[in-house]
């Protein structure tokens, strides 16, 4: 799961409530077998964008969720993969930094600092 990096940890949990739901769902996912894991990883809206584009170049099936309600109103918020072979999965997503708390509470303090729209970044 990749979830968007500058919402509240309540929003955040949602959303990751909500791709793993949903990519539970993608073909091939009812086919894995333990040991299966699940990591959270975070990223900017702009890093959302792209990594759906090179899984969209990729073919790699996944679910992009997007907020419909406010104040979101249908900003990029979440990825969800279906389970996938470790190998594949590190080479489409090393980049990314795991979600943690002492990194987000940071990044979270920057964030409310600065002025900024909740949408998609032109």
């Amino acid at each position: 799961m990749i979830v968007r990096a500058d919402a509240p940890w309540g929003v955040q949990a949602a959303m990751i409530a909500h791709a793993a739901g949903e990519s539970a769902q993608l073909p091939g996912a009812g086919e894995a077998r333990p040991p299966t894991r699940v990591v959270v990883l975070s990223a900017t809206v702009p890093r959302l964008l792209a990594l759906a584009r090179a899984l969209t170049d990729a073919e790699v099936a996944f679910v992009f969720v997007r907020e419909p309600d406010e104040p979101w109103c249908g900003a990029p918020m979440a990825i969800g993969l279906a389970p996938m072979p470790r190998v594949r999965a590190r080479r489409l997503l090393a980049r990314l930094p795991l979600l943690r708390g002492d990194e987000r509470s940071e990044l979270q303090k920057r964030v409310e600092a600065a002025p900024h729209t909740l949408g998609e970044e032109r």
